[in-house]
């Protein structure tokens, strides 16, 4: 075991490659380029940065760098910094077509419309029937008010993809924009009848029926959407706001509830459950979300205002005071903070201010009156304001609706950039779940904080395998966070100045390996964990890491020759089986199992090892064998959710419904909620 780190055991490694980013002459540009690649796979962007900063400053002059840098940049929100990689890669090869659909949605995104649609045209030219290009266009040319445009876009976009559900939600969109929403209501239906599990097509469908004042026809379309998006926050506030439009107040205060347990940073949420909390007498939990509001949005009038009144209330006179002389600052003429900061002045035993105040309030409304009138103007104003708009949206600053509960003036449903043509992840294809399995145990010096196994599992399974984990910081995980730049580069350091031509011993190895395995470089870990193995046989980390690498290797170089277009991980491929590609997947796989099956002769039962082999099992297409190897794993770990979700996709791919639906609700009670979008969209 690894406790042969400590055997005195040297092992050369002249021949054996590494992933070196060091600015050295003899670099392999290429490779770099390929590690970088295997990066984004793993969706470690800033990883993959850093391999494309050594390529670029090694070889400035390929444009393939700056492309992948700037799709990388793109994914990390970094919109300004892809478009700048994109230009420098088309000035490098105007022939990389990529480029300028990654500077196009950039563009997009910057909401540099004109020069956006320039890159698409670009994009059109040289390729017709661009999917996501002509879906980018039509929105485009929608916002550009480009009615002719879009009309031709759209219908080349139905022709070239007639059961395209998304292209009849962008048609169904401009023609609401029309003003035509018998023809939008045909278009949401007709993309629902493609796509039932289309949720913006409901939300948009909800979106008509709010505006025509049913708001009991919304609320369904709203459940139905929640049905395929149960953890989006945004849904519950929106049917908080139906619900309050019913004068379902209970039901409504449940729901903004809901979205702050899903997003408990959500101050709209948090807002419009004070002021229904105020409405319904519970006064301190009010305050309570009123504060949270302020807290998070200091400049937010109508929280501080409305907490001003419950302060007033409960006698506490200083705190009012001090919100309501910022609100009269900002709003000088708003006479109800004239009349609140008079009672607060008045608790205080300051009778001048009081009275400075009323007086203000009164003169300000050009009558000789009293303080009666005062007071009656602001109960007026805050009862017209309740009256006329039971709600506002949240870019509506009138504070004369401080009473109004809020609504987000989001993106619309049918407004959405396609973004998942070459590689780049985007909102469509975020919107629903991607129904891939939970992802293999491995070695990292790194565990996801919010994806740590119960009971301290990730720590067993290290000590089970030998693994010094206390002293190293080893362990056996399945979920792997983001690291900082400054971690990352710790490693990359690492392996630049590990000296590959003299003998090291298999503690100093291991290192090695661990180090390429946190950069990614799978290809130089299996080399790696191979020579451990050739000088420590009996050790079962090496096999376990070099098997688990072989997969992911392969799984990266699937992803960057498109094999993955025509492939889903759970199963193989739709071509021949006995295709090259899946000959050399099977020749792979085998390879892993082997030495997984070497690590069970070492541990018995250990479930990580279990795990992997269901999961290669599965990615084979052998469902059943997969299940098998799975019933192991919970028989040892029965609150693995990982495993339930696993077993549940397998259930599903040979037609075992129940069993199926019965592991992903055990899945969704363990934590994994995507589990039960899933469940919802195989009914």
């Amino acid at each position: 075991m690894l406790k042969g780190f400590w055997r005195v055991v040297l092992i050369v490694m002249g021949l054996l490659g590494g992933s070196t980013l060091a600015l050295q002459a003899q670099i392999d540009t290429q490779r770099v380029i390929s590690v970088g690649q295997n990066a984004i796979y793993f969706k470690d962007y800033v990883l993959a940065i850093q391999y494309f900063n050594s390529a670029i400053q090694s070889a400035p002059y390929l444009a393939e760098p700056y492309y992948y840098r700037g799709l990388s940049k793109y994914s990390l929100d970094d919109y300004l910094g892809a478009e700048a990689d994109s230009s420098a890669a088309i000035e490098r090869n105007p022939f990389l077509v990529g480029s300028y659909y990654l500077r196009a949605i950039s563009r997009h995104t910057l909401g540099k419309d004109s020069l956006a649609l320039e890159d698409y045209k670009v994009v059109l030219q040289d390729n017709p029937d661009h999917k996501g290009a002509l879906h980018n266009s039509a929105l485009l040319q929608m916002a550009l008010k480009d009615s002719i445009g879009t009309r031709a876009t759209l219908d080349h976009l139905h022709r070239y993809y007639p059961d395209y559900a998304e292209g009849y939600m962008i048609d169904g969109g401009f023609q609401l924009e029309r003003g035509d929403t018998v023809a939008a209501i045909d278009l949401f239906e007709k993309a629902l009848a493609i796509s039932p599990t289309l949720s913006g097509a409901y939300l948009s469908m909800a979106g008509i029926s709010y505006d025509r004042g049913n708001y009991s026809e919304a609320e369904g379309y709203i459940n139905r959407a929640m049905e395929y998006m149960p953890d989006r926050a945004e849904l519950y506030l929106n049917r908080g706001i139906v619900r309050y439009q019913q004068y379902n107040i209970k039901g409504a205060m449940a729901d903004y509830s809901i979205a702050i347990e899903l997003d408990p940073t959500n101050t709209l949420a948090l807002y419009n459950r004070a002021l229904l909390r105020s409405q319904v007498g519970e006064i301190n939990a009010a305050q309570e979300d009123f504060n949270k509001v302020v807290q998070r949005e200091p400049n937010n009038y109508f929280a501080l205002f409305n907490r001003a009144i419950i302060s007033n209330q409960i006698g506490d006179y200083q705190v009012a005071e001090a919100d309501l002389d910022r609100i009269i600052e900002r709003y000088p003429t708003f006479l109800p903070a004239l009349v609140e900061r008079a009672d607060a002045r008045t608790g205080q035993g300051k009778s001048q201010a009081a009275r400075e105040d009323l007086y203000l309030a009164s003169k300000m409304t050009y009558d000789k009156g009293t303080l009666q009138k005062a007071t009656s103007q602001q109960a007026k104003q805050a009862a017209l304001a309740e009256e006329t708009e039971r709600v506002r949206s949240e870019k509506d600053d009138n504070i004369q609706k401080f009473r109004s509960l809020v609504y987000a003036s989001q993106q619309k449903a049918y407004d959405e950039l396609y973004t998942e043509e070459q590689g780049i992840r985007g909102r469509i294809q975020d919107r629903e779940v991607l129904i891939e399995p939970e992802p293999l145990f491995t070695l990292s010096y790194y565990v996801a904080v919010d994806k740590q196994l119960k009971t301290n599992t990730n720590t067993a399974y290290s000590s089970a395998i030998g693994l010094p984990t206390e002293e190293y910081g080893v362990l056996v995980v399945e979920h792997l966070p983001q690291l900082s730049q400054a971690e990352l580069q710790k490693h990359i350091n690492a392996v630049d100045s590990f000296d590959l031509s003299i003998p090291h011993s298999a503690e100093a190895m291991m290192h090695l390996a661990l180090d390429q395995l946190t950069i990614k470089d799978h290809d130089a870990v299996v080399q790696t964990m191979g020579q451990i193995i050739e000088a420590i046989p009996d050790d079962p980390a090496p096999y376990f890491q070099r098997a688990t690498s072989r997969i992911l290797a392969y799984e990266a170089e699937s992803a960057k020759d498109g094999e993955r277009n025509s492939q889903n991980r759970l199963g193989i491929s739709m071509n021949s089986t006995l295709s090259k590609e899946y000959l050399k997947k099977k020749a792979i796989s085998e390879e892993a199992l082997t030495d997984l099956k070497v690590v069970l002769e070492l541990i018995p039962n250990y479930v990580p090892a279990l795990f992997n082999i269901a999961y290669i099992k599965a990615s084979m297409g052998n469902y059943s064998e997969a299940i098998e190897y799975y019933n192991q794993v919970l028989k040892l770990e029965p609150t693995l959710g990982s495993a339930y979700f696993n077993r549940g996709l397998c259930h599903y791919a040979i037609g075992e419904k129940q069993l199926g639906d019965n592991d992903l609700s055990q899945a969704g009670a363990l934590g994994y909620f995507k589990a039960y979008s899933i469940i919802k969209r195989m009914k």
